[in-house]
């Protein structure tokens, strides 16, 4: 094999371990990470790499569309006498490093990617985020999950995983943290029922137990409801391509989960959590406005919609972020400490008008598009896509850096590669998973 394919390969592998480990922490250096392996890709196979790129040039050519109308809309805002608040051009950075680098990184696995390598993928993306989150686990509680487990179980769900915290240095939301987890985890219940041998399956399924209950302990709304609606679809999906065998062994599986995790989840602190929300919905019909969870969402929605004339066509641009900081300011709604509107869609339609609104739904509706075209159908793509839509539509996912590059990594491997997930769950040959 050319060593440059194989370098390329092991790159691939160690991308997938940082996507699930140490990329959300650090997505701003592993920008560049990415930016000089394009640069050396570019000097040893640029034919190739110019080949790979023209394969997928829609679909770049849709990102660098959206940051020419960018910086025609900055240039159209820098020549206005008083802009309508101070610009801020963070967003340039995260176009170029982000929309436009990392579908372009992704377009270079076309030679050479192949479904068992995709599995691997999958498998040390897993194993990244399964032993970060086990660090993160006893940085909280050090070693008294030993001493004493049932207090220190009520513990880590009482402080929802350590909420929001600094990790190694970087700042790691909850939210982008979740999400991460309820991806792995989908990925690693797949990988349980595809792998072969008794020693990669029990490996696989220790991964998937421990990431469902690292996902239980962040006691957060969106990405759990995420990850059932999708666990669910991926299991209707497999359930109908499965043997008698196979079906049940999955739902002998499946209940001695349900009654693993029933005993290891703090169903008091889910209780609670639904209270909160039946509290603030309460406050919302009031016209109070008072709690931390959907009410400050709903507020973000109505006093942005309060100034759609602003942005409904054309977007802030560079305005954005401090634009939306005077709006939360000045409302009535109890939202004066926030600055952005914890959701992706909405984020993006403030900030480029319907060109970005329509950037974003293009990124989640090429890979199904692509799926339809090709007749090929990855039931663990749509069980993802529905924890990405999930999410982002509760905080901001494509601002943040813990989210943002991974989520726009897999967007475009969907969008690319759907056919090699398809093959993933065709369970009729002998495919090892390493």
């Amino acid at each position: 094999m050319n060593l440059v394919v194989k370098f390329q390969q092991y790159f691939f592998l160690l991308v997938a371990f940082l996507l699930g480990s140490l990329a959300p922490l650090y997505g701003n250096v592993f920008n560049f990470v990415l930016l000089a392996f394009m640069l050396v890709l570019l000097g040893v196979n640029r034919k190739e790499m110019l080949r790979n790129l023209r394969y997928v040039r829609w679909y770049i050519g849709i990102n660098v569309a959206f940051l020419i109308y960018f910086s025609l809309h900055t240039l159209v805002v820098l020549l206005k006498d008083e802009p309508i608040a101070p610009p801020s051009f963070g967003t340039f950075e995260v176009l170029l490093l982000n929309f436009i680098l990392v579908p372009m990184y992704v377009s270079t696995f076309k030679n050479w990617i192949t479904p068992g390598l995709l599995k691997k993928f999958l498998f040390f993306f897993c194993l990244g985020c399964t032993l970060l989150n086990i660090y993160i686990f006893f940085s909280l509680t050090g070693t008294q999950l030993f001493s004493a487990p049932a207090d220190t179980l009520s513990w880590i769900y009482n402080m929802r995983f350590g909420v929001n915290r600094d990790v190694l240095g970087s700042k790691f939301w909850l939210e982008a943290q979740a999400m991460i987890i309820a991806i792995a985890s989908l990925a690693s219940y797949l990988l349980v029922i595809g792998a072969k041998g008794w020693k990669m399956k029990l490996f696989c399924g220790f991964m998937f137990l421990m990431l469902v209950l690292f996902l239980s302990f962040t006691v957060t709304k969106s990405s759990i409801l995420g990850f059932l609606a999708g666990f669910l679809i991926l299991n209707v999906c497999l359930f109908r391509k499965f043997s008698l065998r196979m079906r049940y062994g999955l739902i002998a599986g499946l209940l001695v989960c349900v009654c693993g995790f029933s005993l290891l989840t703090d169903l008091a602190m889910y209780e609670k959590r639904i209270q909160e929300i039946e509290a603030e919905i309460q406050s919302v019909r009031n016209g109070e406005y008072r709690g931390a969870t959907i009410v400050p969402r709903v507020a973000f929605i109505r006093e942005s919609f309060r100034h759609l004339d602003e942005f409904s066509a054309w977007g802030l641009g560079v305005c954005t972020k401090h634009r939306i900081k005077a709006w939360y300011e000045s409302s009535d709604l109890n939202i004066a400490n926030y600055n952005n509107v914890n959701n992706a869609f909405l984020q993006y339609w403030i900030t480029g008008g319907i060109f970005g609104l329509a950037l974003v739904l293009f990124l989640f509706v090429a890979p199904i598009y692509r799926m339809i075209r090709r007749k090929k159908f990855s039931s663990l793509i749509l069980a993802m896509l529905i924890v990405f839509f999930t999410v982002s539509n509760t905080c901001v996912t494509l601002s943040w850096a813990n989210s943002r590059l991974f989520m726009l990594l897999f967007l475009a491997m969907f969008c690319f590669y759907g056919d090699l997930f398809a093959w993933l769950e065709d369970f009729s040959e002998d495919k090892p998973i390493i």
